[in-house]
Protein backbone atom coordinates (compact mmCIF):
# COMPACT_ATOMS: atom_id res chain seq x y z
CA UNK A 1 0.00 0.00 0.00
CA UNK A 2 2.76 2.30 0.96
CA UNK A 3 4.50 1.91 -2.74
CA UNK A 4 1.15 2.86 -4.44
CA UNK A 5 0.66 6.10 -2.06
CA UNK A 6 4.67 7.42 -2.98
CA UNK A 7 3.76 7.59 -6.08
CA UNK A 8 0.84 9.55 -6.31
CA UNK A 9 1.72 12.73 -7.22
CA UNK A 10 1.18 15.70 -4.90
CA UNK A 11 0.47 19.24 -5.55
CA UNK A 12 4.00 19.75 -5.10
CA UNK A 13 4.74 17.65 -8.26
CA UNK A 14 2.33 19.09 -10.09
CA UNK A 15 3.59 22.70 -9.87
CA UNK A 16 7.76 21.77 -10.22
CA UNK A 17 6.36 19.80 -13.01
CA UNK A 18 4.67 22.55 -14.69
CA UNK A 19 7.85 24.97 -13.66
CA UNK A 20 10.03 22.67 -15.39
CA UNK A 21 7.23 23.14 -18.71
CA UNK A 22 7.57 26.67 -18.40
CA UNK A 23 11.48 26.73 -18.22
CA UNK A 24 11.47 24.52 -21.31
CA UNK A 25 9.09 26.47 -23.82
CA UNK A 26 11.27 29.79 -22.86
CA UNK A 27 10.92 32.62 -25.60
CA UNK A 28 11.62 30.94 -28.74
CA UNK A 29 11.73 34.28 -30.69
CA UNK A 30 14.05 37.24 -29.00
CA UNK A 31 12.16 39.29 -31.18
CA UNK A 32 8.85 38.68 -29.82
CA UNK A 33 10.40 39.54 -26.32
CA UNK A 34 9.33 42.20 -24.36
CA UNK A 35 10.74 42.71 -21.37
CA UNK A 36 14.13 45.93 -21.15
CA UNK A 37 14.75 43.80 -17.96
CA UNK A 38 16.92 40.75 -17.41
CA UNK A 39 15.60 37.69 -15.35
CA UNK A 40 16.91 35.30 -13.15
CA UNK A 41 15.27 31.12 -12.47
CA UNK A 42 14.08 32.18 -8.67
CA UNK A 43 12.42 29.37 -7.15
CA UNK A 44 11.29 30.19 -3.44
CA UNK A 45 8.19 30.12 -1.81
CA UNK A 46 6.93 33.09 -1.48
CA UNK A 47 3.41 35.01 0.49
CA UNK A 48 1.14 36.31 -2.03
CA UNK A 49 -2.04 38.64 -0.55
CA UNK A 50 -5.03 39.39 -3.29
CA UNK A 51 -7.33 41.73 -2.34
CA UNK A 52 -10.47 40.40 -4.50
CA UNK A 53 -12.07 43.54 -6.17
CA UNK A 54 -15.45 44.32 -5.29
CA UNK A 55 -15.84 42.16 -2.60
CA UNK A 56 -13.66 43.08 0.09
CA UNK A 57 -12.46 39.86 0.58
CA UNK A 58 -8.62 38.95 1.13
CA UNK A 59 -6.72 35.87 -0.17
CA UNK A 60 -3.36 34.74 1.74
CA UNK A 61 -1.40 32.00 -0.22
CA UNK A 62 2.05 30.18 -0.75
CA UNK A 63 2.96 30.55 -4.49
CA UNK A 64 6.16 28.83 -6.01
CA UNK A 65 7.97 31.84 -7.65
CA UNK A 66 9.37 30.99 -11.60
CA UNK A 67 11.96 33.70 -12.18
CA UNK A 68 13.23 37.26 -10.66
CA UNK A 69 13.93 40.34 -12.40
CA UNK A 70 14.27 44.56 -11.21
CA UNK A 71 10.82 45.11 -12.79
CA UNK A 72 9.03 41.80 -11.50
CA UNK A 73 8.72 38.15 -10.91
CA UNK A 74 6.79 35.20 -12.11
CA UNK A 75 4.57 32.63 -10.07
CA UNK A 76 3.15 29.37 -10.16
CA UNK A 77 -0.47 28.97 -8.52
CA UNK A 78 -3.55 27.24 -9.50
CA UNK A 79 -5.57 30.48 -8.16
CA UNK A 80 -6.32 32.73 -11.29
CA UNK A 81 -5.91 36.36 -10.80
CA UNK A 82 -6.33 38.81 -13.53
CA UNK A 83 -4.35 41.32 -15.35
CA UNK A 84 -4.27 44.66 -14.18
CA UNK A 85 -5.21 43.25 -10.19
CA UNK A 86 -2.77 44.34 -7.21
CA UNK A 87 -0.99 42.00 -5.21
CA UNK A 88 1.23 42.06 -1.71
CA UNK A 89 3.85 39.88 -1.94
CA UNK A 90 6.18 38.66 0.60
CA UNK A 91 9.42 37.61 -0.83
CA UNK A 92 12.53 35.84 0.44
CA UNK A 93 16.02 36.75 -0.78
CA UNK A 94 18.75 35.00 -0.87
CA UNK A 95 20.53 37.24 1.69
CA UNK A 96 17.19 35.78 3.99
CA UNK A 97 15.42 38.85 4.32
CA UNK A 98 12.31 39.38 3.29
CA UNK A 99 10.80 42.28 1.25
CA UNK A 100 7.51 43.52 1.44
CA UNK A 101 6.16 44.86 -2.47
CA UNK A 102 3.23 45.88 -3.70
CA UNK A 103 2.87 44.16 -7.37
CA UNK A 104 0.31 44.27 -10.51
CA UNK A 105 -0.39 41.24 -12.44
CA UNK A 106 0.47 41.76 -16.63
CA UNK A 107 0.41 38.29 -17.75
CA UNK A 108 -1.54 35.03 -16.96
CA UNK A 109 -0.84 31.72 -18.92
CA UNK A 110 -2.31 28.29 -18.29
CA UNK A 111 0.83 26.19 -16.70
CA UNK A 112 -0.99 22.64 -16.79
CA UNK A 113 -4.27 21.35 -15.59
CA UNK A 114 -5.37 23.80 -13.27
CA UNK A 115 -2.73 25.89 -12.88
CA UNK A 116 -1.57 29.45 -13.73
CA UNK A 117 2.07 31.02 -14.77
CA UNK A 118 0.91 34.70 -13.38
CA UNK A 119 3.79 37.50 -14.29
CA UNK A 120 3.62 40.75 -12.14
CA UNK A 121 5.54 44.30 -12.25
CA UNK A 122 6.57 45.47 -8.76
CA UNK A 123 5.37 49.34 -8.60
CA UNK A 124 7.61 49.40 -5.99
CA UNK A 125 11.06 48.95 -7.26
CA UNK A 126 13.20 48.14 -3.74
CA UNK A 127 14.39 44.30 -5.00
CA UNK A 128 17.84 43.36 -5.86
CA UNK A 129 18.68 41.21 -8.81
CA UNK A 130 19.76 37.65 -7.93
Amino acid sequence: MSAVMSTMPTVADAIEHALEWLDRQGCSNPDHERRNTRRSRYRVSAKVTYHVPGSGKTTVFEVTTRNLSRAGFSFVHKSLIYPRQMIDVQLPLPDRSIRHMKARVVRVRPAGIGMYEIGAEFTELEVAVV
